[in-house]
């Protein structure tokens, strides 16, 4: 594996750049490509109201674009560091937005389908891209906790100005959204600085020792966990707004709920900092359990406060356990294989999730609900079992 901050031998190596400004503006970029994970209920409620797709079409649009997006992690691997970062995140951030306006004036499936996997494609080699860049900033643990934060708080806006703006706007107003975010992004690009660029034939950083033959099992038994965990809340998350008009919600109540359910993400992702500093791995389990059952309270949502917060419980949760998790798939593991396996198990999740949920749905809101508290169960069996593993090895 290559070590992307290693200088040429013989050579001092150069201050690599860093601090919250550099972080917040690495996130901003990054977040262009996944911003329409965190919208996506807004996404397959437009799909559905405006361009008339039952709830399987919708499901299998999104799932379209979060399968694009993996392909497109696959290929950052080979041409990311192939070519000069900055000119090629402006023609990626170009092509997304090239991609979202292009939405608006697609009506049939098929081309939506193909259109939406396409800006799959370029966003998951963008988030490619951004993550090298982070890695090769002074801190990566500040970049990729401000990327996290942003996620929900970004998301929130995001399902905001899709919901309350749309009866004022033409076709497709949550794709012109992504568009607008990815014309920010693109203001981004020439105020971050320069940075490294990986020395060819560099020795890796963790050669000589720490690198398992293969990836370790526990590793593999928690990245399945993460991809059970992705699947069921994006599966379930997809369809919130056409289950809060199930219970005869307005979809802009929907659409604000889902929003403030986001920010709850922030304080969620603070709250497992400090979680994970006074007690270490132990709540990861009970932290899970809670985010699967926390979606039980979705189905109890006739009334609109029970509604709203029970999105809020489950946005709040769910950013407690995520960081978990993606820290337990990659613990143990110096090659860092184990990490880029749980990324990519997780884009999968998150692609197949809205896919699958949109079978379920056909059938009821509460078989989807149901069906999500399950495969989080599972999940957390999994969880728990690489736990014991690794408390094994420790004490061996």
């Amino acid at each position: 594996m290559t070590d992307f901050t290693s200088s040429a031998p013989g050579t001092r190596p150069e201050q690599r750049p860093g601090g919250l400004r550099i972080a917040m503006l690495l996130a901003l970029l990054a977040m262009a490509g996944p911003l329409y994970i965190d919208i996506m209920p807004s996404i397959v409620a437009a799909l559905r109201a405006e361009y008339g797709l039952d709830a399987m079409q919708a499901g299998f649009v999104a799932a379209s674009n979060g399968y694009g997006s993996t392909f497109g992690a696959l290929l950052a691997l080979f041409i990311v560091p192939r070519l000069p970062w900055r000119p090629l995140a402006v023609g990626l951030l170009i092509g997304l937005i090239a991609a979202d306006v292009a939405t608006t004036g697609v009506r049939s499936y098929e081309a939506l389908v193909m259109v939406r996997a396409a800006h799959g494609v370029i966003g998951g080699l963008l988030v490619g891209l951004c993550y090298g860049l982070i890695a090769r900033s002074a801190d990566s643990r500040q970049g990729f906790g401000v990327l996290f934060l942003f996620h929900f708080g970004f998301g929130g806006i995001g399902v905001f100005a899709s919901t309350f703006l749309a009866p004022y706007m033409t076709h497709g107003m949550v794709f012109l959204v992504l568009a607008a975010f990815g014309v920010l992004a693109l203001a981004v690009v020439p105020l971050l600085p320069a940075f490294d660029v990986p020395q060819p034939g560099a020795r890796p950083a963790n050669a000589g020792g720490g690198i398992p033959a293969r990836i370790p099992r526990r590793n593999l038994l928690c990245i399945g966990g993460l991809f059970l965990f992705q699947a069921a809340n994006l599966g379930l998350g997809a369809f919130l707004i056409g289950i809060g008009a199930d219970f005869g919600h307005a979809a802009s109540f929907s659409g604000g709920a889902v929003g403030f359910g986001l920010w709850a993400g922030v304080p969620g992702a603070l709250a497992m900092l400090l979680l994970s500093r006074l007690f270490g791995w132990r709540p990861l389990v009970a932290v899970v359990l809670a985010a699967g059952l926390s979606k039980a309270l979705i189905g109890l949502g006739q009334d609109p406060a029970l509604f709203a917060g029970a999105i809020a419980a489950v946005f709040f949760t769910m950013a407690m356990a995520l960081p978990y998790a993606f820290a337990l798939c990659a613990e143990g593991d110096a090659s860092g294989r184990s990490a880029v396996l749980a990324g990519f198990a997780s884009k999968l999740g998150l692609s197949t999730g809205p896919a699958i949920g949109g079978l379920i749905y056909a059938h009821g809101a509460w078989a989807l609900i149901a069906a999500a508290i399950v495969t989080v169960l599972a999940a957390a069996v999994l969880f728990g079992w690489s736990l014991v593993l690794q408390r094994g090895e420790r004490r061996a």
